[in-house]
């Protein structure tokens, strides 16, 4: 599932092979570097990302719109309104059943945004990844966000 913070709707591709982020060209070689972060570095990041993603989180398990979208900036916003948070919530919860943990993963950065890749175990599916993109400039609000997993490409 990919949203793209320019249009209205979540895109749906076949539900996800592969998701980019519109605007975030993280992935592309054209593009500048992006690295892992460990250590100090890494801790830096997660002071500002981790209570963030924790909202998003809580947002989906609640079904709170408001909770979800707190740390988003204007454009996730407007990309992620409240008739996508629910599309989003059903396919979901139709895909992968109930919701049961999450740890972070991976924290990478490039020159303009910081990543932080969530590995979520639901009921169907404990492969599910959950792709945070923050702005690096402060407030580090988040920019981008995406879903995968091989129960989200089933048709």
């Amino acid at each position: 599932m990919f949203l793209n913070p320019n249009l209205k709707r979540i895109v749906w591709l076949p539900i996800i092979a592969s998701v980019l982020i519109g605007g975030c060209a993280l992935l592309s070689p054209a593009q500048s570097k992006t690295i892992t972060l460990e250590g100090d570095e890494r801790e830096a990041v997660l002071e500002y990302a981790s209570p963030m993603g924790e909202n998003l989180i809580a947002g989906l398990i609640n079904r709170d719109y408001p909770t979800f979208s707190k740390d988003f900036d204007a454009a996730m916003k407007k990309g992620m309104d409240e008739a996508a948070f629910e599309q989003l919530l059903s396919t979901l919860t139709d895909k992968l059943g109930a919701y049961q943990s999450h740890e972070i993963s991976q924290v990478l950065q490039d020159e303009k945004y910081t990543i932080v890749i969530y590995r979520l175990t639901y009921e169907k599916d404990n492969l599910v990844t959950m792709r945070v993109v923050f702005n690096r400039q402060e407030p580090h609000l988040i920019s981008g966000l995406w879903f995968d997993s091989p129960e989200l490409r089933k048709k």
